[in-house]
């Protein structure tokens, strides 16, 4: 067997069965005529070294046979853009999640800050080491079940946001969206942060107010979570944008006034620490916790405002 037919050998077996003999064929009338052609330029044959300079010329077996399969990529070049796009999005919301999750360990754990600094850094390398690998696969499936091409085929520039449209900021959005995550998994139970440093002298607890209220706070943060993915990806949806804004601002200001009337909202349990010093802290603690309810509430009923201003505005155009 001489070396051309050794090499369309190789090439046929990564060949599509159904087509391999019909491009074996015309791979070997190819070849055959290169050769003949070098063969009358040199007024000889070939020989095997010049033979195999020839074929290492017309290229690698698999990349030859690659040129005949339907598609050559995991993710096409039109699905790409949305593949990208995608990605930047969840690793936005991993980075987000990860460093609230961080930053909530340096403020009320008692771990050294390069210590959380390595964890946090290690988690985020695996989040999207594993997230990478997962959606890359998704969109490789998507793509050859068709469905990115009928998606761009129905899309609509009529669908296009209003320049008025204001999107936030990617990194705004991400560290909202991990702050809401966080509070939300920390808040079920998923993950357990402690609610103040002090070592073995004390230790915080809440007060009874926030068991009776978990429910409401859970559908708040979690409509508020919606809300924020509307405003950073669909703009355009105006109507639903105002409509949540002001659930949330509306509810959340409702249940900011049942916590403010509880007129107590964390207890200071000594561990270590005098009973004087326990009570004193316990009145300092109360005593910012008001402070920033009363804040949080003035910032929540501006908002308000705001948002009721834009949706009166943006009327017309949502209808």
């Amino acid at each position: 067997m001489d070396l051309l037919e050794r090499y369309l050998h190789a090439v046929r077996w990564a060949l599509p069965v159904a087509k391999a003999d019909d491009i074996i064929a015309e791979l070997h009338d190819v070849l055959t005529s290169r050769r003949e052609d070098r063969e009358e330029e040199l007024g000889r044959p070939l020989t095997a070294d010049e033979m195999g300079a020839l074929i290492k010329e017309f290229g690698h077996p698999l990349v030859v046979a690659a040129r005949y399969r339907p598609q050559q990529w995991l993710i096409g070049p039109d699905v790409f853009p949305f593949y990208i796009f995608v990605m930047r999005i969840m690793v936005l919301i991993i980075v987000g999640i990860d460093i609230a999750i961080g930053v909530s360990r340096a403020l009320f754990g008692d771990q050294r800050p390069l210590q959380i600094l390595a964890q946090t850094t290690g988690s985020i390398s695996m989040s999207l080491l594993v997230n990478v690998g997962v959606l890359t696969i998704i969109f490789a499936v998507m793509e050859r079940a068709g469905f990115p091409a009928d998606h761009i085929k129905q899309w609509k520039p009529e669908q296009l946001p209003a320049i008025t449209d204001k999107r936030k900021s990617a990194w705004e959005a991400a560290l909202e969206l991990g702050g809401g995550v966080v509070f939300l998994l920390w808040w079920t139970g998923l993950i357990h942060l402690p609610y103040a440093s002090g070592g073995p002298d004390f230790r915080m607890e809440p007060a009874p107010v926030f068991d009776e209220l978990y429910w409401p706070i859970l559908a708040l943060v979690a409509v508020r979570l919606i809300q924020n993915l509307i405003e950073w990806l669909r703009p355009r949806w105006t109507l639903m944008r105002g409509t949540l804004g002001a659930l949330t601002i509306v509810g959340g200001l409702a249940l900011l006034a049942i916590i403010y009337r509880a007129g107590h909202w964390a207890t200071i349990v000594s561990t270590g620490m005098p009973a004087d010093k326990a009570a004193q802290l316990s009145d300092a603690v109360n005593l910012g916790l008001k402070i920033a309810i009363v804040a949080t509430g003035a910032v929540w009923a501006w908002q308000g405002v705001v948002e009721l201003w834009r949706l009166v505005r943006n009327r017309p155009q949502a209808a």
